[in-house]
């Protein structure tokens, strides 16, 4: 396919303009756009077999730019070309390297986030933002930094799943998102589920008019091969209470190198993750009336990690 990177779209019919942003997987050396050939053909053009690539174009009708980025996949890392201004930026992630993934959808904007350390040795992240309607072709790069998928019978699938049941009356959507981000093959430990946490900001007698969100619903589930923490967006609008989208960020267990618990003000508790490599810190918010479940979420991860 032909590279539209500096074609004048302006002439284009809205559906093709509406396709011009779909991200889309480069199958050779010649279809990879014009601006990033150079930069990438140490990495790219000279590979005896093409390696998966990516292209994930600019994004209009945002309120910020979104750059255009190339992602490849090759035996141990995952690179990543950014084009910003007259440049072209790489930054190469060994997957070793790598400490956790953060994907994201809100409608029809999606993002997938690498978190890590480098192969120059810096602590990074690096954001990949496109259309969901393309977001099958991240997959291959979401799958390779999650538990390897075990062909187990359906009545075990379906014990695992059945843990997520108790949500179907707090909130059938995480319930769901729960279901979905459970690998064949993976055992559910514990998991930490809260609900919006709000507090009153503006009120008028015993009317509340405002509430102020100290920290969105958020899902922390522990498996034996990884820590998931599923949340809403901040940034998401809302229908009848209940945010668009959500956020999912995979841990290994191996990346995890302490689970630590810390009082805050106002009765909530503070669950920190210190992720490696990079001495990363996570925090997620609860209310203290969880305290009980948190320690035993703790003590099961020390037990899981020896």
């Amino acid at each position: 396919m032909a590279s539209d990177v500096n074609v004048d779209v302006t002439k284009w019919t809205g559906a093709r303009q509406t396709m011009s942003s779909w991200s889309r997987v480069i199958e050779s050396f010649e279809s990879v756009p014009e601006v990033f050939k150079e930069p990438c053909q140490m990495i790219l053009g000279d590979a005896a077999s093409f390696p998966y690539t990516v292209f994930a174009p600019p994004i209009a009708g945002l309120r910020r730019k979104v750059t255009g980025k190339i992602l490849c996949e090759t035996e141990d890392s995952i690179c990543v070309w950014e084009h910003a201004g007259n440049q072209v930026r790489m930054t190469e992630y060994p997957i070793t390297s790598i400490s956790d993934i953060e994907i994201g959808r809100i409608l029809l904007y999606s993002w997938f986030t690498i978190c890590g350390v480098t192969k120059a040795g810096a602590a990074a992240s690096t954001t990949i933002e496109f259309s969901s309607a393309s977001s099958r072709h991240f997959t291959r790069f979401i799958n390779r930094m999650r538990p390897k998928l075990l062909h187990t019978g359906e009545r075990e699938l379906g014990m695992e799943k059945a843990k997520f049941d108790f949500l179907a009356a707090e909130n059938f959507k995480f319930m769901n998102f729960a279901i979905e981000s459970l690998v064949n093959g993976e055992k559910v430990l514990q998991m930490l589920w809260q609900p919006k946490i709000s507090r009153p900001l503006i009120s008028i007698g015993r009317h509340v008019l405002y509430r102020a969100t100290i920290s969105v619903a958020h899902l922390l589930v522990l498996t034996d091969k990884e820590i998931v923490l599923i949340q809403d967006d901040e940034r998401s609008g809302e229908k009848h209470g209940v945010k668009y989208g959500g956020v999912w960020r995979y841990i290994p267990l191996k990346n995890v190198q302490d689970v630590s618990l810390l009082d805050r003000k106002d009765d909530l508790l503070g669950v920190t993750l210190t992720l490696s490599p990079g001495q990363r810190k996570l925090d997620v918010l609860f209310e203290d009336s969880r305290r009980q479940a948190i320690v035993e979420f703790q003590s099961q991860f020390e037990k899981m990690i020896g």
